[in-house]
C-alpha cells in the first residue's frame, strides 16, 4: 500500500479534510465548521480503544498423569502488560505497560470543541495512521500573515497521539505556507509545544494552558520570518548554512582529514544538493521578491525538502517526521541558523 492512512476492509479511509484534497486524493471532504460529531464519523475516529490482558499458551504436562509425554495446552498472563485493540474490528494496536493511560480517538477531536465553538479555530484535517495506532487533528487558529507580498502563512494547532506506546500525546503550534503547503513549527525550543506521557491521564485543560497564548506565538513567528525576508544570503553563505544544517555531530572535534571527508560527503549528499536547488529557483514560491536570495528563502527550501523530497518509506512516514520527528528538528534548526547569522 503506497500510503499508511488507515483503510478499512470496505475501502473507507480514516481521514477527513476541509478544502483541497490532501496527499493521496483520499478521505472524506467535510464542510468548514462541521460539528465534532461529523468529524468523528467522516474521519473514521468513531471507534474506541479497548484493553485486554496479555495471555500466552504453552505446552505442559497433564497434572497427575503417569503416562510419559502426556501433555496439554496451558495458558498464562503477563501481569504488567496489556493489549490495546480497536472496538470495531478487534484489531490489535499495541502492547503497552499496565499503567498506560489511553487517549481515545474522540478525545483528540473533543479537545477542539470549545476552540471551534468560541475561539475562531477551524479543524482542517483529522484521521488515523497505521491501522489506528496514531491519530490526529489539525486546526487553523484563524491567524494569517504575509511575510512578503504574495507569500502568506497561516497558524495551526496540531494534536496527535498514539495507541502503541511509541508517541506521547503532543500538542504543538505549526504554520502552513500557502504557496507550497509547507509546514514549519511556529516556535523554537519547547515553547509552543507540550507533550503528555501516557503514564498520566490526558487533561485537555492543562494542555491548553501549557501551550500558552497561540495568537502571541503567531505574532512572534511572523515577526521572526519577516526578519529573515530582510536578510540577503550570498551563494557562499547559503552553502555554509546548508552545510551547518547537515554536518555530522561532532564535526568540530574531528581532525583535519576527517573534516575533509565529512565536507565532501555532505556536499555530495542528495539533501545538500536538493536544498540548494530548491533555494536557487527550484522550490515553490522561491522566485517571489523577498524569498529569492534571502534567509526566508533558505528556510523554505529546507521545509520543502523535508516535507516533499526527503527520503521516506512513504508519504505518511515523511508527514510524521515533518510534524514530530527528525524532519521537524531539521526545520527548527534551519530557522535557528538563519536567525543567528
Amino acid at each position: 500500500m503506497a500510503h499508511q492512512l488507515t483503510e478499512r476492509k470496505n475501502g473507507f479511509i480514516e481521514m477527513a479534510y476541509v478544502g483541497d484534497t490532501p496527499w493521496h486524493g483520499l478521505g472524506q471532504q467535510v464542510q468548514k465548521g462541521a460539528s465534532i460529531e461529523s468529524w468523528m464519523v467522516s474521519a473514521g475516529m468513531d471507534w474506541t480503544i479497548g484493553e485486554a490482558p496479555v495471555e500466552f499458551s504453552y505446552t505442559c504436562r497433564v497434572p497427575g498423569s503417569v503416562i510419559a509425554n502426556s501433555v496439554m495446552k496451558c495458558r498464562g498472563k503477563v501481569a504488567d502488560k496489556k493489549v490495546l485493540y480497536r472496538s470495531d474490528s478487534f484489531a490489535p494496536l499495541g502492547t503497552v505497560g499496565s499503567s498506560f493511560k489511553v487517549v481515545q480517538p474522540h478525545d483528540v477531536l473533543e479537545f477542539f470543541r470549545d476552540l471551534t465553538e468560541g475561539a475562531g479555530f477551524h479543524i482542517e484535517t483529522a484521521g488515523t495512521l497505521f491501522g489506528g495506532k496514531r491519530f490526529w487533528a489539525l486546526a487553523s487558529i484563524g491567524d494569517t500573515c504575509e511575510i512578503v507580498p504574495g507569500d502568506k502563512v497561516g497558524g495551526y494547532l496540531l494534536l496527535v497521539t498514539g495507541a502503541d506506546g511509541t508517541l506521547a500525546t503532543t500538542g504543538k503550534f505549526t504554520t502552513v505556507r500557502v504557496v507550497c503547503n509547507n509546514t514549519l513549527s511556529m516556535s523554537l525550543g519547547e515553547s509552543g509545544k507540550h507533550s503528555v506521557s501516557h503514564k498520566m491521564a490526558f487533561d485537555p485543560v492543562k494542555m491548553k494552558k501549557s501551550l500558552g497564548l497561540v495568537h502571541d506565538e503567531f505574532d512572534v513567528f511572523a515577526s521572526n520570518m519577516k526578519r529573515l525576508a530582510d536578510k540577503s544570503v550570498s551563494a557562499q553563505r547559503i552553502e555554509r548554512l546548508t552545510f551547518d544544517l547537515l554536518k555530522p555531530e561532532g564535526f568540530e572535534k574531528m581532525d583535519s582529514g576527517q573534516k575533509v571527508d565529512a565536507i565532501s560527503k555532505v556536499s555530495d549528499s542528495r539533501a545538500f544538493k536538493s536544498i540548494l536547488s530548491l533555494f536557487d529557483g527550484g522550490g515553490k514560491g522561491s522566485t517571489i521578491d523577498g524569498v529569492s536570495g534571502t534567509a526566508w528563502g533558505f528556510v523554505n527550501a529546507v521545509t520543502e525538502y523535508t516535507d516533499y523530497h526527503s527520503r521516506a518509506q512513504n508519504v505518511d512516514n515523511r508527514l510524521n517526521s515533518a510534524w514530530l520527528g527528525a524532519g521537524d528538528d531539521l526545520k527548527t534548526k534551519a530557522v535557528e541558523l538563519a536567525l543567528a547569522f
